[in-house]
């Protein structure tokens, strides 16, 4: 039974905490531990799910469906969400080579698979086009009762409801800071941190870590997912991939590996290996200068695999 007593419990947990870090080259590092907010369902992704359950739950809403690669942490936490929460799950899976190859299946998809979620592998063409699709149309419509869809990544508005309480929480956890960095996949956790900003009348800058080879449409989706883009001081780093989407170079690698040893504080292959060695890196650059208050967002992921 869809239950919003469980939606209450799973979705409203106590403020992440915020982990302090020696200083780097006279910068203050601070890591908001959004890791921390739940085992599955961890990181942005509870803050992007939270009320895009929310509405499904009140709309009456028995199932939701939402679109993913083989190794998104957004799969694992929507069927993790919709199970947890009374609710049927339907991953729209890029990749209709993976249909009858299990052994290609990611960690990901092993687990959105057990937790319940039915898989539904679409070749790009199809993914592309995401519900308008013929072959998700003609899925649709032979199901018994017609799901909530939630967009590729959870990016909508209601995401960003979510995501704008990162930066609630901030400004009852530390002095205002000069610079945030996030990994970005879709957008909607970029946006919302520039809407936080915004409410609070923050001069931060917010710093985007695209984790796709390629990834210049993002500037133009956070402009349209954002209400206040031209008013926060942000930008995007577009050199940090590490050679695309859920890959991995010997540098960005090994700098994971150093930080854990340094911190106990574990990052996943996909994002925030990519966006905490950025922001490493941008300091020893000098685009974050010496003096600055830093905090990096933990956007979780690591129910997918950590690096060790």
């Amino acid at each position: 039974m869809v239950n919003n007593k469980k939606w209450e419990r799973l979705f409203c947990p106590q403020a992440t905490p915020i982990r302090k870090l020696k200083n780097f080259k006279n910068v203050e590092v601070n890591i908001k531990r959004d890791d921390l907010n739940h085992k599955i369902i961890q990181g942005n992704k509870l803050r992007k799910l939270k009320y895009n359950i929310k509405y499904a739950i009140e709309s009456g809403f028995t199932q939701v469906a939402t679109f993913g690669g083989a190794h998104s942490n957004h799969i694992v936490a929507t069927a993790q969400a919709a199970h947890l929460t009374g609710m049927k799950s339907i991953g729209f899976i890029r990749g209709d080579e993976l249909q009858n190859n299990k052994e290609k299946w990611s960690k990901t998809l092993f687990q959105a698979n057990e937790i319940g979620m039915d898989l539904v592998f679409l070749d790009r063409d199809s993914y592309k086009l995401k519900e308008v699709s013929p072959n998700v149309r003609d899925y649709l419509a032979k199901l018994t009762y017609y799901p909530y869809i939630i967009p590729e990544g959870g990016s909508n508005n209601l995401a960003l409801q979510g995501v704008v309480e990162i930066i609630d929480e901030l400004v009852n956890q530390m002095p205002e800071a000069t610079h945030i960095v996030t990994a970005c996949g879709t957008g909607g956790t970029m946006a919302g941190l520039i809407d936080g900003i915004a409410k609070y009348d923050w001069h931060a800058k917010v710093i985007g870590i695209p984790v796709l080879k390629g990834a210049k449409f993002l500037k133009e989706e956070i402009k349209l997912f954002s209400h206040n883009h031209d008013s926060v001081n942000w930008q995007l780093y577009y050199n940090y991939h590490a050679g695309g989407f859920a890959k991995l170079d010997e540098i960005t690698e090994g700098f994971a590996k150093k930080f854990t040893q340094m911190s106990s504080i574990f990052l996943d292959r996909v994002y925030t290996a990519k966006s905490f060695f950025a922001a490493y890196d941008l300091i020893r650059r000098g685009e974050i200068p010496a003096h600055s208050s830093l905090i990096i967002l933990h956007t979780g992921g690591l129910q997918g695999g950590v690096i060790r």
